[in-house]
């Protein structure tokens, strides 16, 4: 029977409003409720499926440990054994029916990428760098010398399949080339393709090949008599697997990075005693060659580079569709199961999902493995998995686990805060139960220093959390079934925290240029009519600070701030100006809400003079508990009146009449100085020392075509705040 639990939003928002009138900002709730809410966190024997619901994970048990770093390869033949290989090694293990595990065969070759079987339940092994394909007939345990069945010159075997008439197809890399190998082991070249790596192979249900590369990330298929006919062109590298469905639909799994590392010197393997390098490593002429090393899903960058995968739907049409996309993990391997969904294993986090035929996907497990690089299937229908860097084999189960655990990321509540209650919504069943766990720290990463997990919380109503205040939180829920047949699944969590209220922060004052105007800016008053624009709250607790449009206003100035509040209140401002030598500050405006203000600088008399802005966040907490901050701006002038033209005197140097004069501005330098004699254009003049940089200057000009009678010059300068100033006089020649 099964029991949906919910929690009761109404009484927890009751208890947050409770809450909230004794304290210093407002409660915060998070909640849990979508696959990428839960897939932050770190699944243990649990699924997360495409709802954002978790429930135990099908049984996943270790069968067999290879003591090999990596598993590369797995074969099923028709009489449920399971052979596997991998690398550094070059080992051959079997599996049997009853998960019975011995080792068969060692090649003298370190790596074996492909396994393969034929009809007659023969074992095709192939090994590499520059390695063979041996044949092991069944049931024996030869030596490697005396099994040699074909031996190409390539560098690299990567795939293998045998067709109905027990042809041996065998995929290469560094040319291209897939060789057709009969029974008696007679060979021909079947296909040479453009890429350097045929990296995968399977046999569609019509006898065909389908290829995959690395370099451009080709699938193709090839026609018996071997004509390639292109599937897809990928915009990423390298095929990592092959898979079609019961339909007839293909699909293609395509990494944005490479197995195999490019451009580096070989790297030779130890033996664990007596540091005595492994002999199959001590052949020069394997020296640079180009392995795939420990961490398997780094490779190289180029083509549509990236981490993730893609897994592409080709329909029976030619129509290619994107499938299921992974921008971190990267995918190995894929295999159908019972229910004809597609089990897709990944690295590096140990991932193995489950893909519906509409494309919904489900994270079925993660295991502790780095990587599931192979998924085969026995006679039987039993699915195993085959791991690296641990080197072991698993099997999958259709039974629950017995226990299993969700854990979820930590959550940041920025400031020391108090925790509320936790709730969840879960549909129980018989014979499964679901508790959580709280701890609490303030350190990014749990450590030492954080609380021990608490108590059990049972109820899905909602628990106070016993975790002390702190920054940082995490939750824990516990999984488990009795009976292997029934868990319960958990819908959605949700808790609260209370942070500490802290002050806001000021973190730079800005003072604009003279003239410069933001229309509004000083109507943004305490009557909170702009808050939704201007105090939004970003996650960062930075506030919205649009300054709006500027436009050029004579004698205004204008000062803009930016702050910050952990607790992500709503901030209101008051700001202050005092002259450079005065001791009182005087109000320029209250409770103002915006980030930028503009006032008219002509009621002020000219002078230097200093900002002060006071942040409060008074508009989210009550008045007993609002915090506040200050800070004082640079100095700044103001400087409305025209520089003054004085001392204009007129005398005769022989022939030539000379006309002198100063100007002077107390604030600013004089930017230019022109003048006109008897009404005529403006001339441009230059001081005595040649250049306008201080705030008084001299002046001589020589001025000719005087009139007769009584002239006049007129005299305009200009300071560099665009004050304008004039001097005039009349004089005769």
């Amino acid at each position: 029977m099964k029991k949906i639990q919910k929690s009761s939003l109404f009484m927890k928002l009751i208890l947050l409003a409770l809450v909230s009138l004794l304290a210093a900002s407002t409660p915060k709730i998070i909640t849990y409720r979508t696959q990428k809410d839960f897939e932050k966190g770190e699944p243990k024997g649990v699924s997360i499926n495409s709802y954002g619901e978790i429930k135990l994970a099908p049984q996943i048990n270790e069968t067999f440990n290879t003591d090999l770093p990596f598993i590369w390869a797995m074969a099923a033949d028709q009489r449920g054994n399971i052979y596997v290989a991998g690398g550094n090694g070059g080992k051959v293990f079997k599996i049997n029916s009853k998960n019975e595990a011995a080792e068969i065969f060692e090649a003298d070759e370190i790596e074996i990428y492909a396994l393969a079987t034929d009809g007659e339940n023969n074992l095709f092994v192939a090994t590499s760098p520059r390695g063979k394909v041996y044949k092991i007939p069944f049931g024996s345990t030869p030596k490697a010398e005396d099994v040699v069945f074909f031996d190409p010159e390539d560098i690299y075997i990567w795939s293998m399949v045998v067709d109905k008439q027990n042809n041996l197809f065998v995929a290469t890399g560094e040319k291209g080339l897939i060789y057709k190998v009969d029974s008696k082991g007679g060979h021909s070249l079947f296909f040479e393709s453009e890429d350097a790596h045929i990296r995968k192979m399977i046999l569609d249900r019509s006898g065909n090949i389908l290829a995959g590369t690395s370099g451009k990330g080709i699938a193709m298929r090839i026609s018996p008599d071997g004509k390639p006919f292109v599937l897809y062109d990928s915009p990423l590298i390298e095929v990592t697997d092959l898979l079609q469905d019961r339909s007839g639909d293909i699909y293609v799994a395509i990494s944005g990075d490479a197995l195999l590392k490019t451009a580096i010197p070989a790297v030779k393997a130890t033996s664990t005693s007596g540091g005595q390098e492994n002999s199959k490593f001590d052949d020069d002429e394997d020296e640079g060659l180009d392995l795939p090393v420990q961490n398997i899903s780094t490779g190289s960058r180029g083509r549509g580079s990236s981490r993730g995968s893609t897994v592409y739907r080709i329909d029976r049409d030619g129509m290619v569709r994107t499938f299921w996309s992974t921008p971190k993990d990267r995918i190995y391997a894929m295999i159908l199961n019972a229910s004809g969904n597609i089990l897709v294993g990944t690295g590096d986090k140990g991932r193995l999902y489950s893909l519906s035929q509409s494309g919904e996907h489900t994270l079925l497990s993660q295991l502790e493995d780095l990587q599931i690089t192979v998924l085969a299937k026995n006679s039987h229908g039993t699915i195993y998995l085959g791991t690296s860097n641990s080197g072991s084999v698993y099997t999958l189960n259709a039974r629950f686990s017995s226990d299993g655990y969700y854990l979820s990321d930590v959550v940041d509540a920025k400031v020391t805060s108090q925790w509320g209650e936790i709730s969840w919504e879960a549909e129980m069943t018989s014979n499964s139960g679901l508790v959580f766990y709280t701890r609490s720290g303030n350190t990014e990463e749990p450590d030492k220093t954080w609380s021990p997990w608490s108590s059990s919380y049972y109820s899905p109503m909602g628990q106070a959390v016993t975790s002390p205040s702190a920054r940082f939180i995490q939750f824990k829920a516990k999984f488990s079934t009795k009976d292997g047949k029934n868990s319960s699944v958990l819908k959605q969590v949700s808790f609260s925290y209370l942070q500490k209220n802290v002050a806001p922060q000021i973190e730079e004052i800005t003072l604009h240029s003279a003239g410069d105007y933001y229309p509004g800016s000083a109507n943004k008053n305490s009557d909170d009519s702009h808050l939704g624009k201007n105090n939004s709250s970003g996650r960062n607790g930075f506030q919205s600070q649009s300054l709006g449009r500027k436009t050029y206003k004579k004698g205004f100035r204008s000062v803009s701030w930016r702050t910050q509040d952990e607790n992500r209140d709503h901030l209101s401002f008051d700001l202050f100006y005092k002259g450079e030598n005065e001791n009182q500050w005087r109000t320029l405006a209250e409770n103002f809400n915006g980030y930028v203000y503009s006032w008219d600088s002509e009621l002020f008399p000219d002078g230097r003079y200093f900002i002060k802005l006071v942040a409060k966040d008074d508009l989210s907490n009550p008045p007993a508990m609002t915090l506040s901050s200050e800070k004082i701006s640079q100095p700044f002038i103001v400087d409305n009146k025209g520089p003054e033209v004085s001392e204009i005197k007129v005398r005769s140097q022989g022939k030539n009449t000379i006309l002198s004069f100063s100007v002077f501005d107390s604030q600013m330098n004089i930017l230019s100085v022109e003048y006109g004699l008897n009404a005529d254009d403006w001339s441009l003049v230059y001081p005595v020392d040649g250049i306008c940089d201080s705030k008084k200057e001299q002046f001589e000009i020589k001025v000719s075509s005087l009139l007769e009678g009584t002239n006049t010059v007129v005299i305009k300068v200009k300071d560099s705040l665009d004050n304008i100033g004039f001097g005039k006089k009349n004089f005769k020649q």
